[in-house]
């Protein structure tokens, strides 16, 4: 982890499928060859690129459980939402982690999904 994720809130994937079942949502903002290739069932894919534009509709009802491959890109999407004043925390250890823990994974490919 390095300092800068260190400062950015961030959750364990128990405590994100906790929120998840109580009405958060997930978004995944990795690039779009990485989305298809595999990602959660459970989250909405909008890429940082487009994150800024994103900060208009996206719900300010639930917090969101933001994702990337490992938690960097994450982080850095959490100081965007959070300085739009949307209530993000990052899930820590990204999609990797959520894979380890028995996270569901799905694919836009036809082929076994795969966190890349």
């Amino acid at each position: 982890m390095t300092a800068s994720t260190a400062r950015v809130p961030g959750i364990g994937v128990v405590e994100a499928r906790a929120i998840l079942g109580s009405g958060a949502e997930m978004i995944d903002v990795r690039d779009e060859h990485e989305w298809r290739a595999g990602h959660s069932p459970h989250s909405v894919h909008v890429p940082m690129a487009g994150l800024s534009d994103a900060t208009t509709v996206l719900s300010r009802a639930h917090p969101l459980v933001v994702v990337s491959r490992s938690g960097r890109r994450a982080a850095e999407a959490v100081q965007h939402l959070r300085a739009a004043g949307i209530d993000a925390v990052r899930l820590e250890g990204g999609l990797h982690a959520w894979r380890e823990a028995g996270g569901e994974l799905e694919s836009s490919t036809g082929r076994p999904p795969r966190v890349i």
